[in-house]
């Protein structure tokens, strides 16, 4: 989703709920990529741990 354009048209209508939504939303998808980065670090850890171990 391209956030800048859709903050560019709720400032255009004024749409202050819309903006505000926009804001979690970004904030939302920074924390489900960060904890999207994290989980597959910890997934090829874990198989680099399991493949020594054989």
């Amino acid at each position: 989703m391209n956030w800048k354009i859709e903050r560019e048209h709720c400032i255009k209508k004024k749409w202050e709920w819309s903006l505000n939504l926009i804001d979690r939303c970004q904030r939302e998808m920074r924390e489900l990529e960060a904890e999207n980065k994290k989980l597959k670090e910890q997934l090829k850890a874990s198989r680099l741990y399991t493949a020594c171990n054989f």
